[in-house]
């Protein structure tokens, strides 16, 4: 009876330890918070961790749980919103609490990642108490400690591989369980002959199908090749949605519901400059106002905040989560912040993009969306929608001009291709806004034009000094500014405009600037004999304009927005299609660095397309002239420009 009762009682005891170890098991947010300490060297909130300040990062964790349904994971997310912390904490709950399981981190290359677990996740599991479950399977060999260049092992069996997906060819000999990429747009899109590296590390997976644990993060980069965003498709694409404080709204966080509509972010400015404690979110329903003192309400599950799935996910299993900078907790990135990125960028009065590069990094990052560029070839569809049926070639159309953009063209410019074989010269007219109409467009045609002795340069100088256009409201135009290409014949087109005290300037294209660098439209130069120039940043401007040639407009949708393209009715083809053979294309430097140009097919003709870049540019060097150098202001007031022509008539006679 003895024997039998110990026997009875050890299975017991077995018994009760196996539900003791059911009863203990905690979820991975609940485990960190217990254990996971954070320094002042890593937060400007140290201490445990505590997620009432990032709540919506709550559920994302939880899916990393042993016993969640959940297989895969895929965050398409921006800045400033407490990414790292999750991705290490997800590691910690498998190394400190499962222990058993095989896990990977990949990033883009091997390198970063094993600096990743240097320098972030073995300090994690130091200032958390866990420096002793770093231990070697080869518990026999005292000279083993568990952590090597390849791999960090610990007690449970459990090990973590860092890997880079320049080299996922290498790691068929891996089965992993959990595993873990990071900022996987930055990856490559292939790996030699083997292909894709993302699908090429799920297969690592295939060995513990129902356990797997697959986690995607990173921050979207261009629209089309993403791959967050790919991968954010195959889930439920879950918002977090918060409730307005005074009518309980549930919505996400958006940076705009449309033009005229409430909702969103909204700010002021004072003589220019951002205000920054006038920025708020605006309730889309109610209009209530909610500033950065309000997030930690607005956030919080105790008072309503919860992810929403918006989308059936491609299988059972797999979620998918968006979260743009606009979530980033007090404390961190402000919403002033955010609107600073963006008025960088994007001129919100004009309705204008200022610099494509930081519209790119604000749309990644703050946004968290894929960029889309502008650069897909301009189709010719497109652009014979701008051919106006009220006007003809020599004529200007002041009526049409009046009703449709605003007010009247205002001044006429002049600017000119030049080739071997011909000189392309357009005439533009200019409305408030930029909104340009094609007056004329001829060609002046000799054997050679890049000799002195050309006729071409003395038509020319009788179409700058005479040429007149006659509106069909009485309004008299001349020509106002020149600009004269001298890629091809320099010294040619600066001895012709050195005719001219002012007016009449040699143009030169140049390349975009540096990533860092603001990017300047244009740029004075002179020459050894004291001929005044400018250079041209041609594919800032090209940017700019690609939209404006695709943009839909019709007679009877309102007035016309900034830089609207017209073109006279008897246009030809040919000219359009000018308009249509160039396409912006990625380059890569030594460094890394994505760049973007506009690339011309060898041989195509191009000359309107150049011309109307450089009649754009005629305007800012036009409108940088009268306010800074004239009225001294110390940068363009676009409004007080425009106002001034139409007043004083600067340009045109009645």
């Amino acid at each position: 009876m003895a024997d039998i009762r110990g026997i009875g009682a050890d299975w017991l005891l077995e018994q009760i330890d196996g539900l003791t170890e059911k009863i203990v098991k905690v979820r991975p947010s609940e485990f960190n918070e217990q254990n996971r300490y954070l320094p002042e060297s890593v937060t400007s909130m140290p201490g445990y961790i505590r997620y009432d300040v990032n709540p919506f990062m709550r559920e994302i964790l939880d899916c990393f749980d042993v016993d969640s349904h959940v297989r895969e994971v895929n965050l398409k997310k921006g800045v400033q919103i407490t990414y790292t912390t999750v991705l290490e904490s997800g590691l910690l709950y498998y190394m400190a609490h499962v222990k058993t399981l095989p896990c990977m981190l990949m990033t883009a290359d091997k390198e970063l990642a094993a600096a990743r677990i240097e320098n972030n996740i073995l300090p994690m599991i130091h200032q958390s108490g866990f420096s002793d479950v770093i231990q070697s399977s080869d518990m026999d060999n005292a000279r083993k400690t568990g952590k090597t260049a390849h791999h960090i092992q610990w007690a449970g069996g459990g090990y973590l591989v860092p890997f880079g997906a320049k080299n996922a060819d290498k790691m068929r000999s891996y089965s992993i369980a959990i595993l873990l990429k990071d900022e996987i747009d930055a990856w490559p899109d292939r790996v030699g002959k083997d292909g894709d590296p993302d699908a090429l590390s799920d297969d690592r997976c295939a060995g513990y199908w129902e356990r797997r644990k697959i986690f995607r993060g990173s921050t979207p980069l261009l629209k089309g090749s993403s791959k967050i965003e790919k991968a954010y498709q195959r889930g439920d694409q879950r918002k977090y949605n918060v409730l307005c404080k005074r009518c309980s709204m549930p919505q996400e966080l958006r940076w705009s519901y449309g033009e005229n509509q409430k909702g969103g972010f909204k700010w002021e400015l004072d003589d220019g400059m951002l205000v920054p404690d006038s920025v708020r979110y605006e309730c889309k329903e109610c209009g209530h106002p909610h500033y950065e003192q309000d997030k930690t309400r607005l956030f919080s599950e105790a008072h309503g905040a919860r992810w929403v799935p918006t989308a059936r996910p491609v299988e059972a299993g797999i979620r998918s989560y968006h979260l743009p900078a606009l979530y980033s907790p007090v404390g961190m990135q402000p919403w002033s912040k955010s609107v600073g990125a963006y008025l960088a960028a994007f001129d919100h009065e004009a309705r204008r993009v200022k610099d494509i590069g930081k519209y790119q990094v604000f749309y990644n990052n703050v946004l968290a969306e894929p960029f889309e560029v502008m650069g897909a070839q301009i189709k010719f569809t497109s652009v014979s929608l701008h051919r106006r049926s009220a006007y003809r070639l020599g004529t200007v159309p002041n009526f049409y001009a009046e009703k449709h953009s605003g007010g009247p063209i205002l001044l006429v410019t002049c600017q000119v291709d030049v080739h071997k074989g011909f000189l392309a010269v357009v005439f533009m007219g200019w409305c408030k806004d930029a909104k340009m109409y094609v007056l004329d467009y001829i060609r002046l045609e000799d054997k050679d034009c890049t000799e002195p002795s050309s006729k071409v340069w003395g038509e020319l100088q009788t179409l700058i000094e005479e040429k007149v256009f006659f509106g069909d409201d009485g309004k008299v135009y001349k020509i106002s500014f020149t600009l004269v290409d001298s890629g091809y014949a320099n010294d040619l087109v600066v001895t012709f405009c050195s005719q001219y005290a002012s007016g009449v300037y040699p143009i030169l294209g140049r390349e975009r600037a540096v990533k860092s660098s603001a990017v300047k439209e244009f740029a004075t130069f002179e020459t050894k004999t004291g001929v005044t120039g400018y250079t041209i940043t041609t594919d800032h401007y090209k940017d700019r304009l690609a939209p404006v040639l695709r943009r839909e407009w019709t007679e009877d949708s309102g007035i016309q927005k900034p830089y609207h393209f017209n073109a006279p009715i008897d246009l030809p083809d040919s000219a359009l299609k000018e308009l249509t053979v160039e396409t912006r294309r990625e380059r890569v430097d030594s460094h890394g660095h994505k760049s973007y140009y506009w690339h011309r097919p060898s041989g195509a003709r191009n000359e309107l397309w150049d011309l109307l870049v450089y009649g754009h540019c005629a305007i800012d060097i036009i409108a940088w002239n009268t306010c800074v150098r004239h009225f001294k202001l110390k940068d363009v007031d676009w409004e007080k420009f425009w106002e001034y022509l139409e007043k004083e008539k600067i340009y045109f006679d009645s």
